[in-house]
């Protein structure tokens, strides 16, 4: 597990971090965030696999309870940082968030499927692309987009923060949960559901 999932890092970040020595201003801060958000996923895949060997429950109880807290922390890290030492315009800090969330299912998307060669097709990577990648997109984004409000505002700042991770890891849990039961369609249907309604919000608000 731990070698494929550094094998398809590796494959993934050299080319694209050529590619930051000719990138400049808001573009090479966006791929950075991309960038971070695929070590994000190396760093969550071993965490997770050490917590899943020492706890005492079920893989879907763990994937729903445990995965979305580890995951959703761990990706709000760089922004927080970000926003807190930087203090960067609304515009950049919530493309960076996003950044991080599909750099984080890139390399997820990209880990399951080849790990799972003799059912993947077409449509399952599709839903995977789609599902996954707007489910981290919506997450960060959603703790971009709060943090644009809150990270100038030191009172704010620790109570909001814990708010917008709780958020974030309850939306995680819902989808997995869904995805891996009987309502699976509608698991996959949720970040559709929720990322193109914010898009347009943020688009009206011309912050995207």
């Amino acid at each position: 597990m731990g070698n494929l999932n550094l094998i398809l890092c590796i494959s993934i970040v050299t080319p694209l971090a050529m590619m930051l020595c000719v990138y400049k201003g808001r573009s090479r801060t966006s791929l950075l965030f991309l960038l971070i958000g695929v070590l994000v996923c190396l760093f969550c895949g071993e965490l997770n696999g050490l917590l899943a060997e020492h706890a005492n429950c079920t893989m879907l109880w763990f994937k729903c309870n445990v995965t979305p807290l580890t995951e959703e922390f761990c990706k709000a890290i760089p922004i927080l940082v970000y926003a807190f030492l930087f203090r960067p315009k609304k515009q950049v800090l919530l493309e960076s968030s996003i950044a991080v969330g599909v750099g984080f299912a890139v390399l997820e998307n990209a880990f399951i499927l080849a790990g799972s060669v003799d059912m993947v097709s077409i449509p399952l990577a599709l839903v995977r692309g789609f599902g996954a990648g707007m489910m981290h997109g919506v997450c960060t984004l959603a703790v971009g987009y709060g943090m644009t409000f809150i990270h100038s505002k030191r009172k704010l700042f620790y109570t909001g923060t814990t708010a917008l991770l709780a958020v974030a890891a309850v939306y995680h849990s819902i989808y997995n949960t869904l995805v891996q039961s009987d309502l699976q369609w509608i698991g996959f249907c949720l970040p559709l559901a929720t990322f193109v309604p914010l898009i347009v919000v943020l688009k009206k608000k011309q912050t995207l």
